[in-house]
């Protein structure tokens, strides 16, 4: 790590509503990140960090209509702008593990767009639950409920080149 860092922490959530398994798990590894860095969180309506137990993590929440979640870009573009506001050179993510190397991607190419210096990594706690496990059958979002769902959705997302995805997902 670079000296005279400021710590950010930036949660994806995956899936609705706040209560699955996968965003709780999101929520708990972004407040254990922020109360070791003692960083602020950015991140979306449905991973809630509890902010009456941890009264010293300051949460903002990216801008989205109820039941509709911002597009991963988007929200990747309002973390980039939330950090520069607030000076921040090293942020940590936290997101399920197959939506992970979507959110890297997306968060240091706003970085770039912005023309910032900041330092993006993925929080290797993330690793501590086996991949098939982020999905959620009680997910309102379909995507999220198996790996064959998420596949589908996902294998077209990979291949696709950043400005078709810009277009698809701004």
């Amino acid at each position: 790590m670079r000296e005279k860092e400021k710590y950010g922490v930036v949660a994806f959530a995956f899936g609705v509503p706040e209560t699955i398994r996968s965003n709780q798990r999101i929520a708990q590894i972004a407040s254990q990140k922020a109360r070791e860095f003692k960083a602020p969180v950015y991140t979306q309506i449905d991973v809630r960090i509890d902010v009456r137990v941890d009264t010293d993590i300051k949460v903002e929440y990216a801008e989205e209509k109820t039941g509709n979640p911002p597009p991963t870009l988007r929200i990747a573009r309002g973390a980039t702008q939330w950090a520069k506001w607030r000076r921040i050179t090293y942020l940590w993510v936290v997101a399920a593990k197959p939506h992970l190397w979507r959110c890297m991607r997306d968060l240091k190419k706003a970085v770039i767009e912005e023309g910032l210096d900041i330092f993006v990594v993925a929080c290797k706690e993330i690793d501590q639950y086996p991949e098939d496990e982020w999905f959620c059958q009680n997910s309102t979002q379909a995507r999220v409920r198996s790996r064959k769902d998420w596949e589908r959705r996902e294998k077209i997302l990979k291949v696709m080149p950043f400005f078709l995805y810009k277009l698809v997902a701004s």
